[in-house]
């Protein structure tokens, strides 16, 4: 994001994250959980100082349109993502004619806690004035965020098996692009859009980095599409419409996993249709319909917000019905 976040969101840190670490995250659940928590769109405010913790460690940096910082052992991991995350914000000047100036920082779980007091290793996040994307140098130290092979359909093992991969190495691949969609709020925020529910927030960003790997790095497209979002539709969720997720965001984020994975996908199967009608001209026309906002982040409500993005593409609010009118699993009984 450019400039620093408003404030940490409660409710993750303690049991709860805990919880939220046992399940083994689906990598797209991740993505969004992660970027929402780095955002801070609660009152509690992050703690300021990254960049200044981050210099401290007195690690190598290389210099580029990224500052790149890492942990000694991991230049070649570090390379790698600041070329991801250079073009990114390349193709985002270019394309929008905004980008914020972005340090990226690169460290193993000991110097993470040193840089990062609030999220602990390997959450990804954007935060600060000038922004820091914060990776972690290793995704070996994480397997427990990422889904179990036995949990995945037969698409997606035939999509990382075409690709020469194993299944730890196409996951891992995959999680690298959620510093992507960092930087897409990173670039939505410095185009001065002002996001009117929760869930465009999530969409735009995805957008952002959807576009960039369609028009410049479409060997990695195939993360997005057969890794994140790759998982079948599976069995019914009792959440499913857009005013579900704004009024019971906090709770999905904290404790209902598989629904918020669920959203998730679904707002890239959106990202994906839009583009292929408005291609990266639909972040233009959002930027127009939502910038200079009166109002505050997420509180425009459903109503408005797809009234604007219906403005743009029609196909909003109907999508918006769809989801309402999917079948929900029964509540589950508060005693369980």
């Amino acid at each position: 994001m450019c400039g620093r976040a408003e404030g940490a969101v409660p409710g993750l840190r303690g049991s709860a994250l805990r919880r939220a670490n046992l399940r083994a995250l689906m990598p797209i659940a991740l993505l969004a959980m992660l970027s929402t928590l780095a955002r801070g769109d609660e009152p509690r405010a992050f703690e300021p100082g990254r960049l200044e913790r981050v210099e401290a460690l007195a690690d190598p940096m290389l210099k580029g349109e990224i500052a790149t910082y890492y942990t000694p052992g991991y230049e070649r991991r570090a390379k790698a993502l600041q070329r991801l995350l250079s073009g990114e914000l390349r193709f985002s000047r270019r394309e929008l004619h905004c980008g914020p100036p972005l340090t990226l920082a690169v460290l193993d779980k000991e110097q993470w806690g040193r840089a990062e007091r609030q999220l602990p290793y390997p959450m990804p996040s954007v935060d600060g004035d000038p922004p820091v994307v914060l990776m972690p140098a290793n995704w070996g130290e994480a397997e427990a965020f990422f889904p179990k092979r036995a949990s995945a359909s037969d698409r997606v093992i035939q999509a990382i098996g075409a690709h020469g991969l194993t299944w730890q190495e196409a996951n891992h691949r995959a999680g690298d692009t959620i510093g992507g969609h960092e930087v897409g709020h990173a670039v939505i925020k410095a185009c001065g859009v002002v996001a009117g529910t929760r869930w465009m927030n999530e969409l735009l960003a995805s957008y952002v980095l959807y576009a960039y790997l369609q028009r410049e790095r479409g060997d990695l497209l195939w993360l997005v599409d057969d890794v994140l979002a790759g998982t079948d539709a599976g069995p019914p969720q009792q959440h499913v419409s857009l005013d579900d997720f704004e009024s019971m965001y906090m709770q999905l984020l904290a404790s209902e996993g598989a629904n918020y994975d669920w959203y998730q996908r679904e707002f890239l199967r959106q990202v994906k249709r839009v583009y292929k009608h408005h291609g990266i001209g639909f972040l233009r026309k959002v930027r127009t319909a939502f910038a200079g906002a009166q109002y505050e982040f997420a509180a425009l409500g459903n109503a408005e917000t797809l009234r604007r993005l219906d403005a743009i593409d029609p196909g909003f609010s109907a999508w918006a019905a769809a989801l309402a009118s999917l079948p929900r699993a029964p509540r589950l009984s508060t005693a369980q």
